[in-house]
């Protein structure tokens, strides 16, 4: 019985206090609102660098759907270390390394290894990069039948 009384008294206090009202509907919903539209964790333009010794139309289509997903902007950028100073100043968030022989070990369908260095300062941007690499390099691989 306590409880349907203090139901019907609130009841009552929201009929008469607009106020009230307002603050137990209309700030949730405006809450909600913004973390829905305004906040996004899908990030655009990442800049990364990228460096292909293999310099083969099998390593330049895998180039190409990197930044075909339009998450990644390529980025150049030249010195002595062109990979370890972008990173370090801050020019490209990731750089992506392919070896001289990427192309004969992909067609001979064995292990080959594709260097990724991922500025860690930020560790959920990190672990975005680091996804969104892993998947365009399946979806690479998936799209070539290997």
């Amino acid at each position: 019985m306590r409880i349907l009384a203090q139901c019907k008294k609130e009841l009552a206090q929201f009929s008469r206090d607009r106020l009230t009202v307002a603050l137990a509907i209309v700030l949730p919903l405006a809450t909600l609102l913004i973390f829905g539209f305004a906040i996004r964790l899908q990030t655009k333009d990442i800049p990364i660098v990228v460096q292909d010794f293999s310099m083969t139309p099998t390593s330049r289509s895998y180039v190409a759907q990197l930044f075909a997903t339009n998450q990644f902007q390529p980025t150049k950028w030249s010195g002595q270390d062109p990979i370890n100073d972008a990173i370090e100043k801050g020019i490209a968030k990731a750089a992506v390394i392919i070896p001289p022989d990427f192309e004969r070990q992909v067609k001979a369908e064995k292990p080959t290894t594709i260097q990724v260095l991922i500025d860690g300062t930020d560790a959920n941007n990190a672990r975005l990069i680091q996804n969104s690499i892993k998947a365009t390099t399946n979806n690479f691989l998936t799209r070539s039948g290997l």
